[in-house]
C-alpha cells in the first residue's frame, strides 16, 4: 500500500509538470487508476476476510468435534483420571474462540447483524451455549455436561450453514428484532443447559438404582447438584423466554397475519413457556424436584426445539432447499 501511494504521488507530479491539456488528461487517468486500484485492494481485503471466516468455521467444527469425543471418552473410562475432561474443556474453549471469530468476520463481510439473520442466529445460539457451559463449569465443576453441550453446539453450528436466509419485515424496528432474538438465544442456551442437567440427572438416578457405579468411574455430578443447577438455570432462562414470547406476539403483526406456520410456532412457544412456568411453580408450591423436574424441563425444551425447527423449515423452504 505504501509503494502504491508513492507511485500515485510520482505520477501526479509528472502530470502537473506536463502541459495543461496533457496534465488534465494525465490527472484524469491517474484518478481513474487510483479508484480502480482502491477497488481492487478492497475486493482483495474482503476476499481475505471471507477466507479467514471459512477457516475459522472449519477449525471450530473440528474443535467442537474433538471436544465432544473427549468428553465421551472421559465418561466412558473407568479410571479416576480426568486428563480427557481437562483437554476437552481446553479444546472447547478454543472452538468457542474460533466460532466467535467466524461470526464477527462473516458479519463484517456480509454486512449482516448476527441477531437479525436466522443462520447467524443459529450459529450465535451455539456460541452462547458454549460460553454459558464454560462459565458454569468453572463455577460448578459440571464438566460432565459437556458430553451433551459440545454435540449440541456442533449440530447448531453445522446446521446454520444449510439454512436459507429468512427475511424479516422491514416494518419492524431493528432494535425490537435484535432484542427478541437475543432474549430467545440466551433463554434457549440456559434451557439447553437445564435440559442437559435434567438428562444427566435421569441417567445418574437410573445408574444408581441399578447399582452400576463403575460405568463412569464416579465422574457424574451428584443428584443434588444436578437438581439445584437445573432449577437455577430455569430461573435464569424463564424471564428471557417470557420477553421473547411477548415480543413474538408483536411479530405477528409484522409477518403474514393469520399464517398457519406462524400461528403454530407461536402456539408451541406458548406451550413451552407454560411448561417452564408450571415446573417452576410446582417446585415452589409443591416442592417438586428430581425426576419430575427433569421430565418437565425436557418436555419444555422439546417444545422450544420444535419452535426452532419450525423457523429452520420455513427458512429452508423459502430458500428452495
Amino acid at each position: 500500500m505504501v509503494a502504491w501511494a508513492k507511485g500515485l504521488g510520482a505520477r501526479g507530479d509528472e502530470g502537473r509538470r506536463g502541459g495543461g491539456g496533457t496534465g488534465q488528461v494525465g490527472g484524469t487517468r491517474e484518478r481513474n487508476g487510483g479508484w480502480w486500484l482502491a477497488g481492487g485492494c478492497l475486493a482483495e481485503y474482503l476476499g481475505g476476510m471471507e477466507t479467514l471466516g471459512t477457516v475459522a468455521f472449519l477449525a471450530g467444527v473440528v474443535a467442537y468435534s474433538v471436544a465432544a469425543t473427549l468428553y465421551f471418552v472421559d465418561l466412558a473410562r473407568t479410571d479416576a483420571g480426568r486428563t480427557a475432561a481437562t483437554w476437552a474443556s481446553r479444546i472447547l474453549s478454543l472452538g468457542v474462540v474460533l466460532h466467535g471469530v467466524q461470526i464477527v468476520v462473516s458479519s463484517f463481510v456480509l454486512h449482516i447483524c448476527p441477531v437479525t439473520s436466522l443462520p447467524f442466529a443459529l450459529s450465535l445460539g451455539a456460541l452462547v451455549i458454549g460460553v454459558a457451559f464454560l462459565l458454569l463449569r468453572c463455577k460448578r465443576g459440571l464438566a460432565a455436561l459437556g458430553v451433551i453441550v459440545a454435540p449440541l453446539a456442533l449440530m447448531l453450528l453445522v446446521g446454520s450453514r444449510f439454512v436459507g436466509t429468512s427475511n424479516v419485515s422491514s416494518e419492524l424496528p431493528t432494535m425490537l428484532i435484535a432484542s427478541h432474538v437475543a432474549a430467545n438465544l440466551l433463554g434457549f442456551a440456559l434451557f439447553a443447559l437445564a435440559g442437559a442437567a435434567g438428562a444427566l440427572y435421569l441417567f445418574q438416578e437410573r445408574r444408581l438404582k441399578t447399582k452400576r457405579h463403575v460405568v463412569t468411574g464416579g465422574k457424574l455430578p451428584a443428584l443434588d447438584l444436578l437438581d439445584l443447577t437445573e432449577h437455577r438455570l430455569l430461573l435464569a432462562g424463564f424471564p428471557r423466554l417470557t420477553f421473547g414470547v411477548v415480543t413474538g406476539v408483536v411479530f405477528l403483526r409484522g409477518f403474514e397475519q393469520g399464517s398457519v406456520d406462524n400461528l403454530l410456532r407461536m402456539a408451541l412457544a406458548f406451550v413451552s413457556w407454560s411448561l417452564m412456568a408450571w415446573v417452576l411453580v410446582m417446585r415452589a408450591a409443591a416442592g417438586w424436584s428430581g425426576r419430575r423436574l427433569a421430565y418437565g424441563t425436557l418436555l419444555g425444551l422439546g417444545c422450544v426445539l420444535a419452535v426452532l425447527a419450525g423457523y429452520v423449515v420455513r427458512a429452508g423452504g423459502a430458500a428452495g432447499l
